[in-house]
């Protein structure tokens, strides 16, 4: 008896720790197995005591807390059931349910309560002694039923919700609650054989003690679930899945393992002969830059196979146990080009770069790179918060997705910026697509703020030019249209200069309008890149910004300047160029505005530059700011028709403007006119 006693004491102990261990994990999880186990120890300590006693009051009382606990006991495990594994709490039929079976054991309660005084649950009667305990025979009575109606119900519900859960799950991961499962079914079996007496046992319902074990079961398959079989398959999932060729070699060198994306570069691996060995698998991939396979390498590998990506960053580990043993080698190859970016999905900075290498590699020419960035999104973050900001991004991502060809490579560099590498593309077609672009982008915007699409290209014709510098010009390109777009920051400084120009010369806001859109398509008929249109466009505006150091009594004189003070006019184009060499977002532009009054015969000022040693900006300047001064009205003139300007331009085309932009400005404005 002493040793069976101590059994059922030991199961409780066991049940106390568990469920102190549940606790400490101060969450609802624990705190639902702690209850569990504690309401399992009170079962198991109540069912003790009915062996312990020899008097009928005292058995009575104890056999109605056993009862008792037994209710609260299935309800709180069907509550665990509910909260762990179905996962459905807020179901009002749920909550009706639950609060409807604690109210029944409320009344289960107070029925055993009158029954130790009444009988009217359960009534005993001596029945034997055995091995020294005494054993009292309980007969149900009808009242009895509310007890096996609560633990019925409550046994089925949990069945019921561990078969829809393992249904559902995948197969993998079935052992977590299948043990709980099988122990509950064990339980019910057990329990019916020794109720229906097809057993006997001279120490009472051993289900009892299965209940105690089924709740360690339950708390281990709730915090300390590991199965080796499950994890070996995860590992493997793992291994298969994260888009990295590797292979493993044992201690002994052969291969021990490779994942499907190293099969994919080398099929030798899918079916070999024989064992491969490490120095074999080497030769077979031509790992050049491999130095040994004594220590720990990065290097760089150019796939000689048909299959994978062109270049590869390969990290080669020779690993150890604890003791500082060999076990054996890990080689990984990681294609930068697929790595994406994780908010818009486009490659990162270091697949556009390793990308760029392998174009000057081939040689395939043109490249041509395009820079672009979304003004005002730091704006948009700041009234709509980082969530729409982002969402905006995502849209100019999404844009160059659908409307770019499927052999752009796209990437998301710093700041915000995209890029966009095209083959064989001229700088006119993809100027076509990111007009499109544009476009869509304005139109998708719902923010009411104004956020437009600017952009920047360039063109590598041969290898003369190399990529990077194409990625920087195509980024200054885009830089100084910025200047000159409303809805960048940048442009508060093109703001202030040129209201404050217009406000100190007889410039006005519609003469620098037409001189730079007439300075573009001279521009465009000339060839000109990008980013040198975009330069045109920012001298067209601010090539006499020197003039606001100039005194208005000299700027704004009707009539014929002095001798003095037109050489104090013919400074603007210095102190225009100081101006500008001062400012990194004009400093571009100082040269060409320091040039812009030179003649083509040198007579100009202020060096005295002759035929092409005047910057090719310049002289387009001097041919398009001439002519819309000659065909508007001044102060100091009145407008000429356009026949006579024309003929003006030709009178004078080889001696002020260079002979080849009249003729192609002409060109340029017939063109437009008819």
């Amino acid at each position: 008896m002493v040793w069976y006693t101590l059994l059922y004491y030991l199961v409780a102990i066991c049940l106390i720790y568990t469920a102190v261990k549940a606790f400490s994990h101060k969450n609802e999880t624990g705190n639902r197995v702690a209850i569990i186990q504690v309401a399992a120890t009170f079962v198991i300590l109540f069912y003790t005591v009915t062996f312990l006693v020899d008097n009928l009051k005292a058995v009575s009382i104890a056999n109605s807390l056993y009862v008792i606990s037994m209710d609260i006991f299935l309800i709180t495990l069907l509550q665990y059931a509910v909260h762990c594994v179905a996962q459905k709490e807020d179901s009002k039929i749920y909550k009706i349910l639950i609060y409807g079976l604690y109210g029944l054991a409320v009344v289960d309660i107070v029925l055993l309560a009158i029954n130790v005084f009444h009988g009217i649950v359960l009534t005993y009667s001596e029945l034997d002694v055995v091995n020294g305990i005494i054993w009292w025979k309980a007969e149900e009575q009808p009242l009895y039923c509310l007890h096996l109606a609560i633990c019925y119900f409550c046994v089925l519900m949990i069945f019921v919700i561990f078969v829809k859960k393992l249904i559902e799950m995948p197969k993998l991961y079935r052992s977590r609650y299948s043990s709980s499962l099988g122990a509950l079914v064990l339980i019910v079996f057990v329990n019916y054989i020794f109720q229906t007496g097809y057993i006997s046992s001279s120490y009472g319902n051993i289900s009892i003690l299965l209940y105690g074990f089924g709740c360690m079961l339950t708390y281990w398959s709730t915090f300390d679930y590991t199965s080796k079989g499950m994890l070996n398959t995860i590992r493997r999932m793992i291994l298969e899945y994260m888009d990295t060729p590797m292979i493993l070699f044992d201690y002994e060198g052969y291969v021990a393992d490779s994942n499907k994306d190293m099969r994919k570069i080398f099929p030798i691996l899918e079916k070999p002969k024989s064992k491969m060995g490490l120095i074999d698998f080497l030769q077979i991939g031509a790992f050049k830059e491999l130095q040994n396979t004594e220590t720990d390498q990065n290097f760089e590998w150019y796939n000689p196979n048909e299959n994978g990506a062109r270049v590869y960053q390969c990290s080669f580990l020779c690993l150890k146990d604890e003791k500082g043993r060999d076990i054996g080698h890990l080689l990984m190859l990681r294609n930068v080009e697929i790595e994406k970016d994780a908010l818009t999905q486009l490659y990162t900075k270091q697949g556009f770069w390793q990308k760029l290498q392998i174009l000057e590699r081939e040689e395939v020419y043109p490249v041509t790179v395009i820079v672009c960035n979304a003004n005002s999104i730091g704006l948009i973050n700041d009234v709509f918060g980082w969530a729409k900001g982002n969402e905006m991004l995502r849209m100019v991502a999404d844009l160059l997705r659908e409307n770019l060809p499927q052999s752009a490579f796209l990437a998301r560099l710093e700041d915000g910026n995209m890029a966009a590498v095209f083959t064989e593309v001229e700088q006119k077609y993809a100027e076509q697509l990111f007009e499109n672009i544009r476009k869509l982008y304005q139109d998708a915007n719902d923010t009411g703020i104004d956020s437009d699409l600017e952009y920047g290209i360039a063109v590598a014709r041969n290898k003369e030019k190399s990529l990077e510098d194409a990625y920087r010009e195509a980024i200054d390109s885009m830089r100084t249209k910025k200047l000159m777009n409303g809805s960048s920051k940048k442009s508060s400084l093109m703001d202030s200069l040129t209201q404050t120009l217009t406000e100190s010369d007889y410039e006005t806001e519609e003469h620098v309008e037409r001189t730079k859109e007439m300075a573009i398509k001279l521009g465009r008929a000339l060839n000109l890149t990008d980013a040198d249109l975009g330069k045109l466009a920012l001298l067209a505006v601010l090539h006499d910004i020197g003039k606001i150091a100039i005194p208005h009594s000299i700027l704004l004189k009707p009539g014929k300047l002095t001798p003095e003070e037109w050489e104090v006019m013919k400074s603007h184009t210095e102190k225009g160029y100081r101006i500008a060499s001062a400012s990194p977002e004009l400093e571009s532009i100082a040269e060409h505005i320091l040039h812009h009054h030179e003649r083509w015969d040198g007579n100009g000022y202020p060096s005295g530059l002759k035929g092409e040693d005047i910057p090719l900006l310049s002289r387009i300047i001097t041919v398009v700011d001439s002519h819309d001064v000659m065909v508007h009205d001044r102060p100091y003139h009145k407008a000429m028709s356009e026949e006579a300007a024309q003929e003006e331009l030709l009178r004078c085309s080889g001696t002020q403007f260079d002979p080849h932009l009249v003729t192609v400005f002409l060109e340029v404005i017939n063109s437009t006119d008819e």
